[in-house]
């Protein structure tokens, strides 16, 4: 499973080198809002979520990419990489170590592992969720901006009009990933959702980010 599943992720950025915005338009990725959870400083981490009790009874997200320059061709190496999500329930408690920092290589290319993020709202008394989503903060280099953004799941219901946090970009399509589903052929139940997520930066400096009133726009 393990190599079958590497070499799966070996081909697809190997393919997507230089490929990836072939023929569609060169953009920076849209930003997003930090969200009330954001913590600075993060620990070094590949593998998210692993104090979260529901581990061994979800699938494993494999989140991998690469980050490139604003002519969406120029890999960026080195890159600090900060993430944050939700646990399977829904819930951003340090406990589960479900946020934590990470580098791309020597080609911009990054890969972790996590679990799917759980929903939950911001109101209470609002019947709108939060669709499922990961944190990224980006910590741009060589004139770029650093970019604050998050990454969304093709299908969800509660992307776009239907999201409780009506400034939030989950209606933005480069934000959107559809994942493949990679399961053991010996053992179906073995499975691995992979999600491959790429990021183009803006030229400039500061950071590129939606910014939110939490006490009442974050809703």
């Amino acid at each position: 499973m393990i190599h079958k599943l590497l070499l799966y992720i070996f081909i697809s950025a190997t393919l997507s080198n230089g490929l990836i915005f072939k023929g569609r338009k060169c953009h920076p990725t849209s930003h997003d809002v930090y969200g009330p959870y954001y913590i600075p400083n993060p620990p070094p981490l590949l593998q998210f979520c692993t104090g979260d009790n529901k581990i061994k009874e979800s699938e494993t997200l494999l989140v991998h990419g690469k980050i490139f320059e604003s002519d969406c061709e120029t890999p960026m190496p080195f890159l600090r990489m900060e993430i944050w999500q939700a646990d399977h329930d829904g819930n951003y408690e340090m406990s589960t170590d479900c946020r934590g920092f990470l580098n791309t290589d020597q080609h911009g290319y990054y890969e972790f592992t996590t679990l799917h993020p759980g929903k939950y709202k911001t109101d209470p008394e609002s019947y709108l969720f939060r669709p499922a989503h990961l944190h990224f903060k980006i910590f741009g280099q060589h004139d770029h901006k650093d970019l604050v953004t998050q990454m969304y799941f093709y299908g969800d219901s509660n992307l776009g009009w239907n999201d409780s946090c009506h400034v939030c970009a989950s209606y933005r399509k480069d934000l959107i990933v559809k994942t493949v589903l990679f399961c053991d052929e010996e053992d179906l139940e073995e499975c691995t959702e992979i999600a491959e997520f790429n990021i183009v930066l803006e030229k400039g400096q500061g950071t590129s980010v939606t910014s939110a009133d939490y006490d009442y726009e974050y809703r």
